[in-house]
């Protein structure tokens, strides 16, 4: 019979086993320039305590096998709040097993309860496994994201 998985809030002990799985993103990633793996986690220390924050894992057992990263947050334009996913991250080992999906969902969830008009994710225009697997969680694209880099990856 297959472990139960359950996707619940972060906690300060599971850092270890996110830097894990932000090293495994940085194997996967074409452009790591600027990305540092520890300077994430004392970042990610911070985003823990940060009450605008929501970060869930999928956890089994012992093990992480995912994470996502989101907020909430009050706009103009719309008649509620919108999600916004910045990081999803699902172990390499765990990829295929619906783990994404279920991260995927209960941010959807969170979000419904909190009266949220939408949830909104961007990846790399180039990122096409990302771009599909967000289709298949029902997100259309809809958008145009431009970005201006203000700090170069060294100055950090």
């Amino acid at each position: 019979m297959p472990t139960e998985i359950t996707i619940e809030p972060v906690v300060e002990a599971d850092l270890p086993l996110i830097k894990l799985l932000l090293t495994e993103l940085m194997e996967a990633m074409a452009d790591t320039e600027g990305f540092d793996v520890d300077k994430s986690i004392e970042k990610f220390r911070t985003l823990i305590k940060d009450p605008a924050q929501c970060i869930l894992v999928a956890r089994q057992r012992d093990s992480l096998l995912g994470f996502v990263n989101f907020t909430i947050r009050k706009t103009m334009m719309h008649p509620g709040p919108s999600g916004l996913i910045d990081e999803l991250v699902v172990s390499k080992s765990s990829r295929g097993a619906g783990i994404g999906k279920q991260l995927i969902q209960a941010v959807i969830d969170k979000c419904r309860e909190s009266g949220c008009y939408e949830v909104e994710v961007s990846t790399e225009k180039s990122n096409t496994k990302a771009r599909r697997f967000y289709k298949t969680c029902g997100f259309e694209e809809d958008a145009v994201l431009l970005e201006l880099g203000l700090i170069e990856p060294n100055d950090e």
